[in-house]
């Protein structure tokens, strides 16, 4: 049985993608900061999957301690067949006036814990094989004003995750990286923990949904894909802005990131 490690796996693209794994008949665990979130979503899967059983870690993967947890949590099972880098977090606004612990909050989570996980399970995923799949963002192609540090956070996810499925590939390693560029996925709680209510990047015609990115992993992981930019229309303009002047992207994202 294939087993999956969601992080962040209680709500949204988590919450999403764990559907599609247990209609499959997979074992899928989480990795989740809130109590009654990860209890919440148990009970709600229950309706549609009377059988699964979600195991589930109760962790802040920013905290000092969080990788010795999870490793010595995971040692009660086995290793996953597929690990999901999917907790993440947003702040909207001009840099000057956001704290920066929250900015810092956001390194940590995105870039730091993200790299903690991935290193820590590739020598527990090497001998059988499996997929890392790190969740970027569109926002990992270009700067983008109002969202600065989170857009970078997502450049890393983006430029780290490919180089080092390329090192693993030309090592022979039984373990690939496969890295998902989602568009602004407007059905989560994300924006607006995020601050990004109202922003008019959720209700552009590129927008996707959590189920959307869900089947788009699906199908990467079915296709061995190793990059998959989730939303049709989002692969659509994708392709377009490679060929459009970088003066003229610039002025697209600003314009995406307005209140509307």
């Amino acid at each position: 049985m294939t087993r999956m490690l969601v992080t962040g796996g209680s709500s949204g693209i988590g919450l999403a993608l764990t559907r599609h794994a247990l209609a499959r008949g997979w074992q899928v665990s989480w990795i989740s900061l809130d109590p009654a979130e990860i209890n919440a979503a148990q009970d709600a899967l229950k309706a549609d999957f009377p059988d699964a059983e979600i195991d589930a870690l109760c962790a802040d993967l920013t905290a000092t301690d969080a990788l010795d947890q999870i490793l010595k949590w995971i040692r009660k099972t086995a290793a996953p067949d597929i690990l999901v880098n999917n907790a993440g977090i947003g702040v909207f606004g001009a840099s000057p006036g956001i704290d920066p612990a929250r900015e810092q909050a956001m390194i940590a989570l995105n870039i730091s814990a993200l790299h903690a996980m991935t290193r820590a399970f590739l020598p527990l995923m090497e001998k059988a094989g499996g997929t890392i799949v790190n969740i970027a963002s569109n926002s990992a192609f270009q700067p983008v004003p109002f969202m600065a540090v989170y857009a970078a956070t997502k450049a890393f996810v983006r430029h780290y995750s490919l180089a080092l499925d390329r090192e693993l590939k030309e090592a022979g390693s039984n373990v690939r990286v496969m890295t998902v560029c989602p568009a602004a996925v407007k059905d989560t709680p994300f924006k607006g923990a995020a601050g990004m209510e109202g922003l008019r990047t959720f209700e552009s015609f590129t927008s996707t949904t959590a189920d959307e990115v869900a089947r788009d992993v699906m199908r990467g992981l079915d296709g061995k894909k190793r990059f998959v930019v989730s939303g049709a229309k989002m692969r659509a303009v994708y392709a377009l802005t490679k060929l459009a002047p970088s003066a003229l992207v610039q002025v697209i994202v600003r314009r995406e990131v307005e209140r509307v």
